[in-house]
């Protein structure tokens, strides 16, 4: 039996279930689970896991990341991914040909680029590769920072979420795990995309949040 709901606010040594289906951010006792936070709730299939309230992002293998570019060197980029240490990015990990006497040709200090998680040090720093055709330098369009707990919400089920943002703005959005967002469209879709964006981090614990976002692109348009 399942005593919480998706989404749902936790506080550590909460009850969550009593089926013994505890993934990451619980603890068992007697085929019993409990919250070893205070965070969100997330359920599916597997179990039932917990996600602490933290604005800090961990960097985990296989994580897709946005990333501005904070200093060049010889042989690699160092790059800020909102975690606690900076990352670097190897001059053998981009999918270009360089020439390594002037690696800022090719991405500079300021530059944002979309890339993967490949190596997780025990200290939590990691290394990233843009490896692959689907990471890229970014062009220098507008941002948004969320909580990395809260992004789950943002995507939505299925990424229902995400995706009605997406047609309600016309807006290209890519999510970083990180819990930075890149978002490039004409103004004013940018605009709601990022009031919608707003609401989701400021009310996402509410059940019927993607109600309320329906209703934030309505009265947006009511006033174009």
């Amino acid at each position: 039996m399942i005593h919480v709901k998706n989404y749902e606010m936790v506080t550590p040594g909460e009850l969550l279930s009593e089926d013994g289906k505890g993934l990451n951010g619980t603890y068992l006792e007697d085929n019993r689970v409990f919250s070893k936070f205070l965070g969100m709730v997330q359920t599916n299939e597997k179990g039932i896991s917990v996600s602490p309230l933290s604005g800090v992002y961990r960097p985990r293998e296989g994580d897709d990341v946005i990333g501005q570019i904070v200093e060049v060197s010889s042989k690699y980029w160092v790059v800020d991914i909102d975690a606690q240490y900076y990352t670097r990015l190897d001059v053998r990990d981009v999918n270009f040909r360089v020439d390594f006497d002037d690696l800022d040709k090719y991405i500079d200090r300021g530059d944002l680029i979309y890339a993967r998680v490949f190596r997780v040090y025990a200290n939590r720093a990691a290394d990233v590769s843009m490896r692959g055709t689907k990471y890229f330098k970014l062009p220098s369009k507008m941002i948004a920072k969320v909580d990395p707990v809260k992004l789950p919400r943002l995507i939505g089920k299925d990424g229902a979420m995400i995706n009605l943002i997406k047609q309600e703005t016309h807006c290209e959005i890519i999510l970083g795990q990180n819990g930075v967002i890149w978002v490039d469209g004409e103004e004013t879709g940018k605009s709601a995309a990022l009031a919608a964006i707003k609401l989701v981090e400021e009310r996402y614990h509410e059940q019927d949040l993607v109600e309320k976002v329906k209703e934030l692109f309505e009265n947006v348009r009511r006033t174009i």
